[in-house]
C-alpha cells in the first residue's frame, strides 16, 4: 500500500531539481580522497587474504540498496589484474532471478570505475563485467554524473558471491562527462559554457551505490524492472559518452506497450493520488537510472499542473 507523505520541501524546488538545474535535495558528502593519495595508500596495503574463497563476504538480501565506501580502509586483495579496495557479498538464496543495480557517482573529478566479478559457490569466477560497460549518466538535481548500469543473475550454486573491485585497467583510463555548468545551461536554455567536457580521473576510492531488487516477489517494486532487465555486457569497449537528453536509441522498438514505461508512470500516478510526493519523486530517479530518460520532466509537468 502507497504510504501518505506531507510535502515539506517547497514545489518550486522539487520541480528545479527535476529540471537539473541545481542539486537542492542532495545530501553533503564527505572530502573526496585525490586520486593519486588514493592510489599511493592502495600500494603501502597489505593484500588482506590468499585466494577469493578467504575474502570477507557478508550476506545481502533481495531488496536492499547499499552505500559501498571504498577507502584506504577497506580490505584489499589482488584479483590477478591488480590489487584494489574492494566490497564481496553473498547473494540471497533460494531467492530466484535477482537485478543488481550499479552507480559510481563522479565527484570533484574523478570516479571508481568498478569491475563486478560473479563467482560460483565454488568461488570460481563465473562472469566479469567491466567498468566499460557501464554507461555515462548526466548530473540531475538528484545525483552528480555517474557511471551507472544494471544486469540480472539468479543466485545458486552457479552465482553465489560478488565482488566488486577496480582494476589496474580501470584505473588508467578516464571518462568524460558533462559539468554541472552545462547541464544548468542545457536546462534552462542558456549558452553553453565553451571548451570540451571535463574527463574524471578513475581513482582506487570512491562511493559506489548497489540496489539488489528480486524479480520474482510481490514487492511492488520488482515488475518496475521488468522481467529481462538490459545485461551489461562482459567485453571490453569504448566507454559511451554521457547519454543524451533524448531517450537512447536501443535494438527494441518503443511502443506504447513497452511495461516499463508504464509501470513507472502507473505507479507515480498512484503515488501522487496518495499525496505520496516523496516516493513519486524517488520513482522518476529509478526510471531514469532504468533507462527511461524523460520522465522526471514528465513529472514536473504533473507537479506544475497541480501547483495552486
Amino acid at each position: 500500500m502507497l504510504r501518505s507523505y506531507r510535502l515539506i520541501v517547497p514545489l518550486s524546488t522539487v520541480l528545479i531539481a527535476l529540471a537539473g538545474c541545481s542539486t537542492p535535495l542532495m545530501a553533503p558528502h564527505s572530502p573526496t580522497l585525490p586520486a593519486q593519495e588514493g592510489q599511493q595508500a592502495l600500494a603501502r596495503t597489505t593484500d588482506c587474504c590468499s585466494s577469493l574463497a578467504s575474502l570477507p563476504y557478508r550476506p545481502i538480501t533481495a531488496e536492499e540498496t547499499l552505500t559501498l565506501n571504498f577507502t584506504p580502509q577497506s580490505p584489499a586483495h589482488d584479483f590477478g589484474d591488480g590489487k584494489s579496495f574492494f566490497q564481496a557479498f553473498e547473494l540471497p538464496r533460494n531467492n530466484g532471478p535477482i537485478a543488481l543495480s550499479v552507480s559510481s557517482s563522479i565527484r570533484d573529478g574523478q570516479v571508481f570505475a568498478p569491475t563486478i566479478l560473479v563467482l560460483d559457490a565454488n568461488f570460481q569466477p563465473v562472469r566479469k563485467v567491466s567498468s566499460d560497460s557501464l554507461k555515462v549518466r548526466r548530473p540531475t538535481g538528484f545525483t552528480a554524473a555517474r557511471l551507472a548500469g544494471e544486469f540480472s543473475l539468479t543466485p545458486g550454486a552457479d552465482a553465489q558471491y560478488v565482488v566488486i573491485y577496480t582494476s589496474d585497467e580501470d584505473r588508467q583510463a578516464s571518462t568524460p562527462y558533462e559539468s554541472e555548468e552545462k547541464a544548468y545551461a542545457r536546462v534552462r536554455g542558456l549558452a553553453e559554457p565553451a571548451g570540451p567536457d571535463p574527463r574524471a580521473t578513475h581513482a582506487a576510492t570512491g562511493e559506489v551505490s548497489l540496489e539488489i531488487a528480486s524479480l520474482t516477489r510481490d514487492t511492488g517494486m520488482a515488475p518496475l524492472l521488468g522481467s529481462n532487465p538490459a545485461q551489461m555486457p562482459q567485453t571490453s569497449g569504448s566507454r559511451p559518452q554521457p547519454s543524451a537528453a533524448a531517450p537512447a536509441t536501443t535494438t527494441a522498438p518503443t511502443t506504447t506497450t513497452n511495461a516499463p514505461d508504464f509501470d513507472y508512470r502507473r505507479m507515480i500516478d498512484a503515488a501522487l493520488k496518495a499525496g505520496d510526493v516523496e516516493l513519486a519523486l524517488d520513482l522518476a530517479e529509478r526510471a531514469e537510472r532504468s533507462g527511461h530518460p524523460g520522465t522526471r520532466a514528465w513529472l514536473a509537468e504533473r507537479l506544475q499542473a497541480k501547483k495552486p
